[in-house]
């Protein structure tokens, strides 16, 4: 038998090429696609990642609120807290003895020409809520996440060691002794004096013997609370400004001079204007520590590309473990009934807001005894700027019926509809706080 030796003619051969070439323009296209859509993907998850872990730390300062703060006046003044304003106007300090707030908040900032430390380098943005957080344990310093308490066996009070030595308080440490006491009145905490004045008349140089002035006492609870350290090589390793750490969060941007964008310092990722600058609605979210040494503050950037920060309070006025009502920040906006933020013998939101001392709710509603729950909402970008996407023209920054408490977010008079906005939503009870103990 003769096999047929016949080849394929040019003709076939260019028409299957052809055939190829245009199948695989096609695969092309569709991977083209599908890479477009899994890069908006990966964006999108990026996002959410860095959310997560940026927020995650504002809903642990959150709950560390009041830690190692003291209820009852302090015996000695100590300087203030915060330098400049608008940082300033969230001190509990006029003549230097009073109780600390453990969450002040601000409600929609002025002005966009505000800055946060006075340094020039950065911009509030305007509308956005400000968030201050009260505690020892909102430090940035490893002494700043350490306690003990006294171990007291008259005559002798020796401070409790832990078997882990990387939990325990050491030479160079800084810390606030507090004295608990509950009676049928309620509980309070008393911010000890140091008789010695080292390293200043409210904090002590941590050793074994800082505290044998106390060795005939032991009917009361003592606590230490490591707040910074002196050591050397430490930041901010100057005596305590006060007895405590403060945290304060807010939305920024970083400026070059008169309120100018510093386009160096905003992800390139981030909105832009119509002329390709960075967009001034737009900042970053930021953790900002107030240096004990100079009472300015250190920033620490915690989320990317923010257009608002909104802030819901959730009361109990009458003391019965349930929320009564919820406020804006600053407590000049309230949901339902206005009579059900009244405390039954008398006291507003607005009076709670405005003291943290440890008295009767019943008559002096305040941050400890009153305040259960802190509502934080986020609007951020999610994934760069896409030409063929229009988002909603507005967002309501909060939950279904809290528009009067936060904010309804105009996108479309912002020119920010070609992004993808995440609102992010943290919702935390204060669990040093005594209405939620």
């Amino acid at each position: 038998m003769r096999l047929n030796d016949k080849g394929f003619t040019l003709i076939e051969m260019v028409i299957v090429t052809a055939v190829f070439v245009i199948v695989l323009m096609i695969t092309a296209s569709a991977f083209k696609t599908i890479l477009g859509q899994s890069t908006k993907l990966f964006r999108s998850e990026e996002s959410n990642i860095e959310g997560v872990i940026g927020l995650e730390m504002v809903r642990h300062d959150l709950q560390q609120a009041g830690l190692g703060l003291f209820t009852e006046p302090s015996p000695v003044n100590y300087t203030g807290e915060a330098l400049n304003a608008p940082a300033r106007t969230y001190n509990d300090f006029s003549a230097g003895t009073e109780p600390p707030r453990p969450i002040v908040t601000g409600n929609n900032v002025a002005a966009a020409a505000t800055d946060p430390d006075g340094s020039g380098n950065y911009t509030l943005l305007a509308n956005t809520d400000y968030l201050v957080i009260k505690a020892t344990t909102v430090g940035t310093s490893k002494t700043a996440q350490k306690w003990t308490y006294l171990a007291i066996s008259p005559p002798n009070v020796t401070p409790n060691s832990w078997p882990s030595t990387a939990e325990n308080l050491g030479s160079g440490d800084n810390v606030v002794l507090l004295r608990r006491q509950v009676s049928a009145a309620g509980q309070s905490v008393t911010l000890e004096q140091n008789l010695s004045g080292s390293p200043n008349n409210f904090s002590y140089a941590y050793s074994n013997t800082a505290f044998a002035q106390y060795s005939s006492s032991s009917n009361t609870i003592y606590t230490a609370y490591g707040v910074n350290s002196s050591a050397l090589g430490v930041v901010d390793s100057s005596a305590p400004r006060m007895p405590f750490n403060r945290a304060d969060y807010f939305v920024a941007q970083p400026t070059i001079g008169s309120n100018t964008p510093d386009p160096s310092r905003i992800p390139a990722i981030c909105a832009k204007d119509a002329s390709g600058n960075p967009s001034p609605y737009v900042g970053i979210l930021y953790k900002a520590t107030v240096n004990h040494s100079d009472g300015k503050l250190t920033y620490l950037p915690l989320l990317d590309c923010v257009a608002d920060m909104q802030i819901v309070l959730g009361w109990d006025m009458n003391g019965d473990g349930l929320i009564d009502c919820y406020s804006n920040a600053d407590g000049t906006s309230l949901s339902g009934s206005p009579a059900s933020c009244v405390a039954p013998n008398g006291g507003t939101v607005l009076n709670a807001l405005s003291r943290a001392n440890n008295a009767s709710a019943a008559t002096t509603p305040n941050i400890r005894n009153n305040l259960k729950i802190v509502k934080i909402y986020v609007l951020a970008q999610n994934g760069r700027r896409d030409p063929n996407y229009t988002s909603p023209s507005s967002i309501v920054v909060g939950d279904t019926g809290e528009t009067s408490l936060t904010d309804l977010y105009d996108l479309a008079a912002k020119g920010l509809l070609n992004y993808r906005w995440k609102l992010y939503r943290i919702v935390v009870r204060p669990k040093n706080l005594f209405s939620n103990e």
